[in-house]
């Protein structure tokens, strides 16, 4: 019962107007489901068909690459072939592109991903010091991946050199105050390694694009002449860095039109502000022919789901009024509120999914939506056991467990850190779990002695699977010597006969398993071929390792096996998404919104240093409350005919507490829990 609402070729008079406008500067503010891509798409077409504008000198920026092809796609069906030479990628692609092709760099420096900036980080971590910090010392990992590279990254976004930075006059803390000046003294050694390497990270990209639209007027003025028409969507997650970019590329002509929703900035820890739209204005509003307008009729939902998005959001500062409205004033059943406990919400939207499907829709139209990712892990795990198909794979990339065996051979063969526990892996799944805590129990624990030193002299005792173990660990040992660390990693997958059973089966599981060997194969031979020296195996385990750091690393997904199923997402990962039914559960203080928690280690530059900061009387609290708020408001956002909450009676959301009850209708489950029990 898949239901889909089409804007079709008719505009409403808001969106008429922000297609027909002139080529000056435009403000879109786009609520949810207000047919935000069409208006785009239309607004191009105008450009083109209307105004004469060649295609070669429009520049179209996106958040994902993803959503750069479909709207590439939507305006060259439109248009034709001509419109293949607009130009059309996400902030980073642009920027990259615009300093190889105008910044005359040969040979383009490689990019750097974030497993290559631990390892580096943690590979000199101790010449970075002494540090002023006493944390930073203690957990070097902990140091790198939660404040050093999100620190800088942030630093980047917001066009700062930390080295000139002065202490914030604010901060009475002396402990963060120590991180601050580490931070600040090892982001230009940090700069300096990658100077060294011939590489670049993501926020280097945006940085050199900016620093060669600032300095190079051949290369400005290049950049000027093709990019005449400057459209950016998601306007709400720019970061002051790129806004700045558009500044600089718009300049007299200012033929800028953005696109965006104050309501759903969702990734402030990106460097997105809701002040963008308000810098937009102040950039812009007094040109002559500037035009901001609102996108307000709503064609996913039907007021009364509507109605509730209203209420919760109503309650944040700082943003742009608009009300959405359902097109046509479509009316639909209040969405419902079940007040229930935790334990019992799994099993109420079990129940509820059956009743659905009774009334006419599919597995595949309903969504469950949660603010955690371990939430909806649990909630994929209890349908599951209840025979629901569910598309909910949250798993990480070293949980696949052929990946986790690949990586168990290399810390045994390279001699890498966790070879221990690495070693007991591979005997277990050699043997079973009894003969390899058997034979692991026969020694000390005192004994610090290397088991892969020990275990052999048991020759005469070891079960035959164990030895001829031990005897293939000696031949790839030798062999190791000999290859660097993209060769060994496939001799294993030979020699293991790892891959065999995959490649003959197609089950989802083969195929994951498959997609991510070959990843990870992938980036040994990266490895190798980027090192001149220290190409083997013990380095690359250096690298795994620091992989295995940054934990929340995603595996790489087939296609699912059965498209009709739930889908259980966290709202950040269903941003976009739409659906018939939406379920928002685990509605109570701590849960969502998430309680607000000071870090102990330092992420991000001082308010004292952040431009949009300075904008802002909220206090970090507020902007966490707020930014949580606008997450439900995405939430509900995405429910077309039926939505409901799940809330319990005691700790209670506070998003559930402010909401006008008189549009919901509410189900007091708790009670009648409560009296089955009794």
């Amino acid at each position: 019962m898949s239901v889909t609402f089409d804007v079709s070729n008719h505009p409403t008079f808001q969106q008429r107007q922000a297609i027909e406008h002139s080529p000056s500067p435009l403000m879109i503010m786009a609520g949810a489901g207000t047919g935000k891509t069409f208006t785009l798409v239309k607004r191009i077409v105008h450009l083109i068909e209307n105004k004469s504008i060649d295609p070669f000198h429009i520049l179209m920026i996106t958040y994902t690459e993803r959503a750069a092809r479909e709207l590439k796609e939507k305006v060259v069906s439109e248009v034709g072939q001509p419109a293949e030479k607009m130009t059309v990628g996400t902030f980073h692609s642009v920027c990259y592109q615009t300093v190889k092709e105008f910044g005359n760099v040969s040979p383009t420096p490689r990019l750097l991903d974030e497993s290559e900036a631990i390892y580096m980080l943690l590979d000199t971590f101790d010449d970075l010091g002494p540090f002023e910090s006493t944390e930073f010392a203690l957990e070097p990992e902990k140091a790198v991946v939660k404040s050093f590279l999100p620190f800088f990254s942030r630093c980047r976004d917001e066009l700062l050199d930390p080295a000139g930075m002065p202490d914030p006059q604010n901060e009475t803390d002396t402990e963060v105050l120590a991180q601050i000046r580490d931070l600040r003294r090892i982001y230009g050694l940090y700069q300096a390694m990658k100077k060294d390497l011939d590489t670049v990270d993501y926020g280097d990209m945006i940085l050199q694009a900016h620093e060669l639209l600032q300095s190079d007027e051949i290369a400005l003025k290049a950049c000027r002449d093709r990019f005449r028409h400057i459209i950016v969507d998601e306007f709400q997650d720019n970061n002051f860095a790129l806004n700045k970019i558009v500044g600089l590329l718009a300049h007299k002509r200012q033929s800028v039109t953005v696109v965006g929703d104050d309501d759903q900035v969702i990734y402030s820890f990106r460097g997105a502000s809701a002040y963008n739209i308000k810098a937009f204005e102040d950039s812009y509003g007094s040109q002559k022919d500037f035009l901001a307008t609102p996108l307000e009729t709503n064609f996913r939902s039907h007021q009364q789901i509507l109605d509730v998005a209203n209420d919760i959001i109503k309650h944040n500062d700082d943003r742009q009024a608009k009300l959405l409205k359902a097109e046509g004033e479509r009316k639909g059943p209040r969405p419902t509120l079940i007040w229930t406990t935790k334990i019992e919400q799994p099993i109420i939207i079990i129940d509820q999914i059956y009743e659905l499907l009774s009334e006419g829709f599919s597995f595949e139209d309903i969504a469950v939506l949660s603010r955690t990712r371990n939430q909806a892990k649990s909630l994929a795990d209890s349908f599951l056991g209840a025979n629901i198909p569910t598309q909910a794979d949250f798993r990480h990339f070293f949980e696949i467990p052929e990946i986790k065996t690949l990586v168990a051979w290399c810390q045994v063969v390279g001699e890498g850190k966790h070879k221990e526990t690495a070693l007991y892996r591979l005997v277990r799944e050699a043997s079973n779990n009894e003969t390899a805590y058997e034979l692991f129990s026969r020694f000390d624990t005192r004994d610090l002695t290397p088991r892969i030193q020990l275990l052999p002299s048991l020759n005469g005792t070891l079960p035959p699977e164990a030895r001829a173990l031990f005897t293939q660990v000696e031949e790839l040992k030798k062999l190791s010597k000999k290859k660097n660390a993209g060769e060994m990693l496939w001799e294993i997958c030979e020699r293991t006969a790892l891959l065999r059973p995959l490649a003959k089966r197609y089950h989802y599981e083969d195929q994951l398993a498959l997609i991510n060997i070959g990843n990870l194969l992938k980036k040994a031979q990266e490895f190798s071929r980027d090192r001149e020296n220290e190409r083997g195996l013990h380095r690359f385990n250096l690298y795994l390792e620091s992989m295995m750091t940054a934990s929340n690393r995603p595996a790489h997904l087939p296609s699912p096996v059965n498209s009709n199923a739930v889908t259980v997402q966290t709202i950040h990962g269903v941003k976009g998404g739409e659906f018939p039914v939406v379920f928002v559960p685990f509605n109570r203080s701590g849960s969502f919104p998430l309680s607000f928690r000071r870090e102990t280690l330092v992420s991000r530059p001082p308010d004292e240093w952040i431009q949009y900061a300075k904008h802002s009387t909220l206090s970090d609290r507020d902007h966490h409350l707020q930014e949580e708020r606008r997450l439900m408001y995405v939430a509900v956002t995405r429910a077309q005919e039926k939505l409901f909450l799940l809330a319990p009676s005691k700790a209670t959301s506070v998003f559930v507490k402010k909401l006008d009850k008189s549009l919901v209708h509410e189900i007091d489950r708790e009670s009648a829990v409560t009296k089955d029990k009794a």
